[in-house]
């Protein structure tokens, strides 16, 4: 037996590791699929039981609903421009503060990258309030800036460890060519280091992206019940409260919300591993 298993270490490797991501898929899966079975039941059917897992008449009705008559597209869009915005101001921080970390030359800048995600481990429930009473001082509530600028600053820590991981990969050769040809270090910046850690860049960008996509607690409190500036998890809880939990349309406007980040990721995908696996070493 002994040999035996030792013959087949690999095959045993690679089994027990397929088993493991199949569990972790199917665990991660199982509500998503629930979620868009119950999106296509007719109205009132989620109730009965026996439960099904998937409905004997699909329809679309909970769809038509949601976007028709619930305006979702006006949510939608507001999503993706807090989305974009906070993902273009969080790289332009993010990517300077990684090169001064991880190519300039000065003391402490290890430990100032690490008092940086010591900021980024305060629960958002502690900052929620300041932020609110900041945000009405400049008269940004009621505004889609109001949850642009702090995503912003929630999602600068991690994108500054990933670019700055992915910097300190990058050869000093480079860096040393340019200062023969007469660059300076923010020409260096721009010409050199950016073009070469765009896969860096954008996947840091999509944590960003994905992570102002989904907020919820920020963009309830600033929005104050504004229909006009609402994202898509404040208004499927909006008008799952408005509704009595018309847990059709709830689930059909959580899958219309999943569809354009799930598209992103699926076509983008290999920029994001190879983002995140070039920066993948102990800094």
């Amino acid at each position: 037996m002994k040999e035996w298993l030792q013959r087949n270490n690999k095959i045993i490797d690679r089994g027990l590791s397929l088993l493991a991501t199949l569990v972790i898929t199917l665990f991660c899966m199982i509500p998503l699929l629930w979620v868009f079975s119950t999106s296509l039941k007719p109205m009132g059917t989620e109730y009965l039981k026996p439960v099904t897992l998937w409905p004997q008449e699909p329809t679309l009705d909970a769809y038509r609903a949601v976007i028709r008559e619930l305006g979702f597209l006006t949510p939608l869009l507001n999503s993706f421009i807090v989305s974009l915005s906070t993902a273009a101001l969080c790289l332009v921080v993010s990517s300077t503060a990684a090169y001064a970390v991880a190519r300039l030359r000065f003391r402490y800048k290890i430990q100032s990258l690490m008092l940086l995600q010591l900021g980024a481990m305060i629960p958002p429930v502690v900052t929620i309030a300041p932020t609110f009473v900041l945000l009405k001082e400049i008269g940004l509530l009621k505004s889609l800036p109001a949850m642009v600028i702090p995503n912003v600053f929630y999602s600068v820590p991690l994108a500054t460890w990933l670019l700055a991981s992915y910097y300190a990969e990058l050869p000093w050769e480079l860096e040393d060519a340019a200062k023969v040809d007469g660059y300076k270090p923010f020409q260096i910046f721009l010409r050199v280091i950016i073009p070469l850690s765009l896969p860096g860049m954008f996947a840091a960008g999509m944590f960003a992206f994905i992570g102002s996509y989904g907020e919820f607690m920020l963009a309830s409190v600033v929005t104050l019940g504004i229909e006009d500036v609402q994202t898509i998890p404040v208004a499927i809880q909006n008008f799952s409260f408005a509704f009595r939990q018309q847990w059709t349309w709830i689930s059909a406007g959580i899958v219309l919300a999943l569809l354009p980040v799930v598209g992103i990721v699926l076509v983008f995908q290999r920029w994001v591993i190879r983002g995140l696996t070039a920066g993948a070493v102990k800094y």
